[in-house]
C-alpha cells in the first residue's frame, strides 16, 4: 500500500500515482518511452545498464522483467545471470563493462566518476551514446527509487 494516498480507481498504483501530478507523471512517462524506444543505444548495452541498475536498486519488477524481441541480440539467461559478477564475466564485450560499470559508479559514487573514467568511456563510446546511457541510468534510478520510496505497487509500464 502506498505511502501516500492515491486517487481511486482501478488501474495499477504506479498509473494513479503519474496522474497526481499531470504534468510530471506526463515527464516520467516521455522519459521511459524516450529510453525503450527511441535511444540509438545497443540493445544489450541498454539492457546491461537497466540489470544493472535494478541489482542495485532491488527493483523487483525490472529484475524479472524480459525483452522477447531481444533474445536475437544475445540477451538471455546467462547474460541476466552474469550482471552481478560482471568484473569477471566473459559473457559481456568491454564496452558493456564500461556501461555497468559506469551504471555502478553513477549510483554508488557519482563522485567518483574522473576525468581519467570519462576518457575511457570517450574512447569506447560517442558524446551521445555518453549521454544517451548517462539520461537511461537516471531515469531507471529515479523511476525505481520513486516507487520504492513511496511504496507503491510496482508494475511494470514497459
Amino acid at each position: 500500500m502506498a505511502r501516500i494516498t492515491l486517487p481511486e480507481g482501478d488501474t495499477p498504483e504506479s498509473h494513479r500515482l503519474m496522474s497526481l501530478q499531470p504534468a510530471m507523471g506526463r515527464a516520467m512517462s516521455l522519459l521511459s518511452d524516450a529510453v525503450y524506444q527511441k535511444s540509438g543505444l545497443n540493445v544489450r548495452i541498454r539492457e546491461a545498464i537497466r540489470m544493472r541498475v535494478a541489482l542495485l536498486n532491488q527493483c523487483q519488477i525490472c529484475l524479472r522483467y524480459r525483452f522477447p524481441e531481444i533474445i536475437e541480440a544475445g540477451v538471455d539467461e546467462t547474460f541476466y545471470a552474469e550482471i552481478e559478477r560482471w568484473q569477471e564475466s566473459t559473457v559481456f564485450s568491454s564496452e558493456e563493462k564500461l556501461a555497468i560499470e559506469y551504471a555502478e559508479r553513477f549510483i554508488d559514487d557519482h563522485l567518483a566518476i574522473d576525468d581519467g573514467f570519462f576518457d575511457a568511456l570517450k574512447s569506447e563510446f560517442s558524446d551521445v551514446a555518453i549521454y544517451e546511457m548517462t539520461t537511461t541510468i537516471a531515469a531507471l534510478l529515479a523511476n525505481g527509487r520513486i516507487l520504492q520510496v513511496l511504496q507503491v505497487e510496482q508494475v511494470c509500464a514497459i
